[in-house]
């Protein structure tokens, strides 16, 4: 589903260079849920946008169902990200002035689907995740637990092949951190959706098939997953 071969990133700036991601290596199957875990700057935030086609490595290659993403023309990687990849970032990114509903169907209008199967794709989800008495309110009447899942609901209504999450959690506290990865879990099992999910909280590495360890952009297969 993707793979990562032998990628790097190094971003100049005028004191000299930085290798965030140092020859990376990852071979994701179809399905499968990793969780890469890692310290704030250790490079997860970079190989993500790389996986993702966000950004592009300076060394080594990037393939989803095995297209390498470097050969894609602009318009083909839009239409690729935007059909077969959903996104959750540590922030909800949520329109303020829409709706839970309203900001859950705007991928589904961008994709130009007819408004019936807007309305069932969008409700079906909100009520997966558990949001089908708050998809009238507006982000700031939701709770902060609430409004990630109604970014992960942005990210899943389309049932993408493939979801990037990066620190979906970092802004909750326990209790709702545990709630949206068991959503996430459950949700992409049913829809056998890959996922690629960062996190500094070692405490959800349970909820991942494999689980990887990111220090000083380096990747390493946690022995124990």
């Amino acid at each position: 589903m993707i793979n990562l071969k032998k990628i790097s990133r190094t971003f100049t700036i005028p004191s000299g260079d930085i290798e965030a991601v140092k020859n990376v290596n990852l071979k994701i199957k179809k399905g499968e849920f990793i969780i890469i875990s890692g310290p704030s700057g250790a490079g997860k935030t970079t190989l993500l946008n790389m996986a993702s086609g966000i950004d592009f490595p300076s060394l080594g290659e990037v393939l989803i169902s095995g297209n390498s993403i470097s050969k894609f023309s602009k318009n083909n990687l839009n239409k690729l990200r935007r059909k077969t990849i959903g996104m959750v970032f540590q922030s909800h990114a949520l329109m303020p002035l829409l709706s839970a509903y309203e900001n859950v169907e705007l991928p589904l209008r961008i994709l130009g689907i007819s408004g019936k199967e807007r309305k069932n794709k969008t409700e079906e989800i909100l009520e997966i995740l558990g949001l089908k008495y708050r998809m009238s309110h507006r982000p700031y009447e939701l709770s902060g637990g609430e409004r990630q899942r109604v970014s992960v609901a942005r990210a899943l209504v389309r049932k993408p092949e493939i979801l990037i999450a990066d620190e979906p959690t970092s802004q909750l506290d326990s209790v709702n951190t545990e709630i949206v990865f068991e959503q996430i879990r459950d949700i992409c099992k049913t829809f056998n959706t890959t996922v690629v999910l960062a996190t500094h909280d070692q405490r959800m590495k349970k909820f991942g098939d494999k689980l990887f360890n990111m220090r000083s952009g380096e990747l390493s297969e946690n022995e124990d997953s």
